[in-house]
């Protein structure tokens, strides 16, 4: 049975790895290329780990939470905030494992690299829609169906990518419309490419 990986461990050392950087950056842009964001939306970052996606998209809404289930992670977001002064950012712990999640409405939802940690993402997804304002948008990064070679270590690995009719499939049946799946990148590791795709759909 795969274990949750203890990603406190790892929180301090997260954003050296300049692969983990340029992806969470490409995927902000791809979703900033995809939806018209609008600085009257609150939106919120499931799994946000450090907060790059949510620093990156931080300017182009009106306020955006950032979810993780690590404290350690949430930590390092929140000094990048202070850092920076920002005002529009929030952190919320959550588990969302345990289907936990922030009160309140959003006009986004976004996730990066997130989805292929949940167990069961049917059920996540499900909860997410309730939490959208009528016709407010979800983005979802995450890897294309590969071979299990991307992780080292698999510990917290329930799936291995997903194809994209696996992507419009759980949307379709957590009660999504307007799917699009795109290619958001490509990640590179040693001589294999692995690429990113990038689902939106609207509540």
């Amino acid at each position: 049975m795969t274990k949750i990986r203890d990603f406190d461990k790892v929180a301090g050392s997260w954003d050296e790895e300049p692969r983990r950087v340029k992806v969470a950056t490409e995927i902000a842009t791809a979703i900033k290329n995809t939806l018209s964001l609008s600085t009257g939306w609150d939106a919120m970052d499931i799994g946000c780990g450090t907060g790059l996606v949510t620093v990156e998209l931080a300017p182009y809404v009106g306020s955006i939470t950032g979810i993780d289930s690590s404290c350690a992670m949430l930590e390092q977001l929140g000094e990048k905030v202070k850092a920076s002064g920002n005002t529009n950012i929030k952190t919320a712990l959550c588990d969302l494992s345990a289907g936990q999640l922030p009160e309140g409405k959003f006009h986004l939802i976004v996730s990066a690299m997130t989805l292929h940690h949940i167990k069961d993402p049917e059920t996540l997804l499900s909860s997410l829609i309730s939490r959208l304002y009528p016709g407010g948008w979800i983005a979802l990064a995450d890897l294309e169906a590969e071979d299990g070679s991307f992780h080292e270590d698999p510990t917290g690995v329930f799936h291995h990518g997903f194809s994209r009719t696996a992507l419009t499939t759980l949307l379709e049946s957590s009660g999504y419309v307007a799917i699009s799946i795109t290619k958001a990148t490509i990640m590179q590791k040693g001589d294999r490419t692995y690429p990113v795709l990038l689902a939106v759909a609207q509540s």
